[in-house]
């Protein structure tokens, strides 16, 4: 029974480092995503102000 646990651990190991890896992995695509939008945004004001 205790290597059945043993041998187990290392599979919720990886399990929550997949799980935590893919959280940081989307949460990263989004923010790129919203700095890209307000630069868009920014680039977009400055050159209608400056025209």
């Amino acid at each position: 029974m205790l290597q059945k646990a043993r041998a187990a651990l290392p599979l919720t190991k990886i399990r929550e480092w997949a799980f935590e890896g893919a959280f940081f992995s989307v949460a990263l695509i989004a923010m790129a995503g919203w700095v890209y939008f307000i630069t868009l945004l920014l680039v977009r004001l400055f050159l209608w102000f400056f025209s």
